[in-house]
């Protein structure tokens, strides 16, 4: 005999046995879900106890089949008794979705819960978009914690050991939770990625809006990167959930705005500075104090032109060397901006001394900058000063940051050419050489 005619012997013999073990194997798969189905409405209790809501969904989800085939006939109480826990679960799911006291991913996983158990969860979208709507209030920048905790980062005895790991802020906790409930919200709603762009831009905007407020007070470029940094971290976040709202380049026009009112704002306050040191030398003046006050203003106007201009420089080369996503993709316009930054700074340097001088400037000026000098004798001694000072910006300081800007901020270009070179600095000595011979005729 074959080994093949054995083996089919064999099978043969074999198959009621083999009929009976599947039978059983059946039987006992059926007995457990019979099994299931009886105790379902207490599982379903235990979870509505323990606050276990996904676990009673899933229960009641895969009970489902059986209800439908028998749960009118041999499981209508188990049925019923089911239902009667599931009413509970869905009110108690939508309580959770629209309780303050919950957090947003907690009240985007009821939605989902919800949706599983074929409620009308769409009825439900506007509220639920109001509430992420809500949450860009607690999101916001605060700009005084904000300004510790910069403060705290260029503390060497604050740093503490950089190897130790940093817990997540407040803010970065919120936005996490943000993120995670923009996310739930887009597996609820599918069709809502415009809605969440829209939202999620707008806390990109509410962002730069509270750093454009921020940069009109007198901070430093630490300070302005360290918002920077936290808005990046944020827009990186909403990216990873949100591609679609394109937050990167959203946030680089944002971001541009930022940084030329930085540097514009850099440049008004040293002008003030100088305005006040000479300020300080008419005052004087008014009140009969000659040689010595004369000679602390020129130095005083000196070292506010000169200094003041290198710590400026230094301050935004901050921003050139900076790795930040954003700024990297700024960095020509930064250079731009402060090569421009410097022509005009001149220029309005210039229309200072004349108004000082009491001559007049055909170019609008800022007010704040002579207040209390409009209308009154100009004294020879502070012209003199003014005198110096233009020999000084001439010869001195002109050439010192000409060589800095060639050293730390060349290139740019993303000006048209047709508007010629940003920074000027031949143009610069003209005029202050031009200005000195000026102010010393009226002395002469």
């Amino acid at each position: 005999m074959s080994v093949q005619s054995r083996s089919d012997g064999v099978n043969t013999s074999l198959f009621e046995k083999r009929e009976h073990i599947e039978k059983l194997h059946r039987t006992r798969n059926l007995l457990r879900k019979v099994q299931f189905i009886y105790d379902l409405p207490a599982r379903l209790g235990k979870c509505i106890k323990s606050e276990a809501y996904a676990d009673a969904v899933r229960y009641y989800t895969g009970a489902m089949p059986i209800f439908k085939a028998y749960g009118d006939s041999s499981f209508q109480d188990c049925k019923r008794a089911s239902e009667e826990a599931v009413t509970i679960i869905i009110k108690n799911l939508q309580g959770k979705l629209f309780s303050d006291s919950e957090s947003i991913q907690a009240r985007a996983e009821a939605a989902v819960l919800l949706k599983q158990l074929n409620f009308p969860v769409d009825s439900l979208q506007a509220k639920l978009l109001e509430k992420l709507e809500q949450s860009l209030e607690e999101l916001q920048l605060k700009m005084e914690e904000v300004a510790n905790a910069s403060a705290d980062s260029n503390d060497p005895s604050k740093q503490g050991n950089i190897s130790e790991a940093v817990p997540p802020t407040a803010h970065e906790t919120s936005v996490r939770e943000f993120a995670e409930a923009v996310r739930a919200y887009r597996v609820i709603f599918p069709d809502s990625d415009e809605q969440l762009t829209k939202l999620a831009q707008a806390l990109v905007t509410k962002h730069f809006e509270s750093t454009e407020q921020y940069i009109k007070n007198r901070i430093c470029a630490a300070d302005l990167l360290h918002v920077l940094g936290i808005i990046w971290k944020d827009v990186l976040l909403m990216d990873d959930v949100l591609p679609e709202a394109a937050l990167p380049d959203y946030s680089l026009e944002a971001a541009r705005v930022a940084v030329k009112q930085y540097v514009a704002n850099a440049f008004s306050h040293l002008l003030h500075d100088i305005s006040d040191a000479l300020m300080r030398a008419h005052n004087k003046q008014k009140e009969g104090v000659e040689e010595d006050s004369l000679q602390v203003a020129l130095e005083a106007s000196k070292k506010a032109v000169l200094q003041g201009s290198m710590d400026a420089l230094l301050d935004f080369r901050q921003l050139l060397d900076d790795s930040l996503g954003l700024l990297v993709k700024l960095r020509d316009l930064i250079v731009d901006w402060v090569q421009e930054g410097f022509q005009n700074f001149f220029g309005a340097l210039d229309d200072l001394f004349l108004l000082l001088s009491g001559r007049n400037s055909s170019a609008p000026h800022d007010n704040s900058l002579t207040d209390g000098t409009q209308g009154e004798k100009v004294f020879a001694g502070l012209v003199l000063v003014l005198a110096q000072l233009s020999l000084f910006v001439e010869q001195t300081a002109i050439p010192r940051i000409t060589e800095e800007i060639a050293a730390s901020f060349s290139g740019g270009g993303v000006r048209g050419y047709e508007y010629g070179p940003p920074f000027v600095p031949g143009e610069i000595c003209r005029i202050f050489h031009s200005a000195g011979e000026k102010l010393l005729n009226l002395v002469c």
